[in-house]
C-alpha cells in the first residue's frame, strides 16, 4: 500500500492502520479497522455463534 493513498475501513471510513481486520459478518468486502473490528464485528460474531449453539 502507497504511503499517499490509505486504506480506509469499510464499516466508518476511518483509517486502517497495520492491514485492518477481516469485517465479515458485517460486510463481505473490504477491510475494517481495529476499532469496529471490536466494537462492531466481533460483538455479530458472538452473537451468530450464541445463535447457532441455542439451535443444536
Amino acid at each position: 500500500m502507497s504511503q499517499d493513498r490509505q486504506e480506509r475501513c469499510c464499516i466508518c471510513g476511518g483509517k486502517i492502520e497495520k492491514g485492518g481486520c477481516d469485517p465479515y459478518p458485517i460486510a463481505e468486502e473490504g477491510r475494517c479497522c481495529h476499532a469496529c473490528n471490536w466494537t462492531v464485528v466481533i460483538p455479530k460474531r458472538i452473537e451468530l455463534s450464541k445463535r447457532n449453539n441455542e439451535r443444536t
